[in-house]
C-alpha cells in the first residue's frame, strides 16, 4: 500500500476517534427574535373639561298673516220715494189731489161728465196716521177755481165741507162730510163726487167710496139741488 493512502486512513481513523470521545453537540436552531416595526402608539387624548356651549333658543318665526283688505263700500242709497201713505224724511207726505180737465174728454185723465176729465196733482201735506181724512180736508181747504198754473177746474172752489169720519172696511172706503155746495151748474155735480171719491180711491186698500153729505149719499144731496 502506498504511503499516500496509508496517511488519508490515518488521518480518517484519528478523526473518527476524536469524535467519539466528546458528546456530539447538535445543533438546534436558536429562535430568531425579530423586531416588526409597528405604529407608534395613538396620543393620549387630553381630558378636556366639557365646555357648556350656549345654546340659542329658537326665535320665534314671524307668521305673515294676510288680512283680505276691506274694501269700502257705499251703501246703497235708498231714495223714498213719499207717497200718499208713508211720510217723507222731512215730516211730510205727499199725496194727490184731483181737479178737473174741462171738455178734455179723458185725454189727460179718468173720463166723466160733461166730456171733462177728472186729473190727479201731487201736494204735500204734514205726515199724518189719518191719510184719506188729511187728504179730503186739504182738498176742501183750497178755494180756488182754478188750481195754480195747471188751469184745471176746481167745482169745490165755493163749497163749505168738512169730514165728520172716514173709514175703510174690506176695500170700502165710507166718508162722512157736512156742510154746504154751491155749484155752477149740472156740470159741477160729477166734477164734485169725481174729486171727492178719486181722493179715497188713491190708496191701495180702497177699491169702493160710499159718500155721505149731511147723512145723505151724495148722488141723493146733488140731485136735490
Amino acid at each position: 500500500m502506498s504511503p499516500i493512502r496509508l496517511w488519508i486512513i490515518a488521518l480518517l481513523a484519528a478523526t473518527l476517534i476524536g469524535c467519539s470521545s466528546e458528546p456530539t453537540s447538535l445543533l438546534v436552531s436558536t429562535p430568531t427574535r425579530v423586531f416588526i416595526p409597528t405604529s407608534p402608539p395613538p396620543s393620549p387624548i387630553p381630558n378636556v373639561a366639557p365646555t357648556n356651549l350656549p345654546v340659542s333658543s329658537p326665535s320665534a318665526t314671524a307668521t305673515r298673516v294676510i288680512v283680505p283688505a276691506v274694501t269700502a263700500t257705499t251703501a246703497p242709497t235708498v231714495k223714498v220715494v213719499p207717497t200718499a201713505t208713508s211720510p217723507s224724511a222731512a215730516g211730510k207726505m205727499t199725496i194727490k189731489l184731483f181737479f178737473v180737465a174741462l171738455e178734455d174728454n179723458g185725454k189727460s185723465g179718468i173720463k166723466i161728465g160733461c166730456n171733462d176729465s177728472i186729473v190727479a196733482v201731487d201736494r204735500q201735506i204734514p205726515a199724518t196716521q189719518a191719510p184719506l181724512t188729511a187728504s179730503l180736508n186739504e182738498l176742501f181747504s183750497i178755494h180756488d177755481k182754478n188750481y195754480g198754473q195747471s188751469g184745471l177746474y176746481n167745482a169745490l172752489a165755493n163749497a163749505n165741507l168738512k169730514v165728520d169720519g172716514a173709514a175703510v172696511i174690506n176695500g170700502k172706503a165710507t166718508i162722512y162730510i157736512s156742510g154746504t155746495l154751491n155749484l155752477s151748474g149740472v156740470c159741477d155735480d160729477p166734477r164734485v163726487q169725481a174729486q171727492i171719491e178719486q181722493v179715497a180711491l188713491q190708496f191701495s186698500t180702497v177699491k169702493q167710496v160710499s159718500v155721505f153729505l149731511n147723512g145723505i149719499p151724495i148722488e141723493k144731496a146733488l140731485s136735490q139741488k
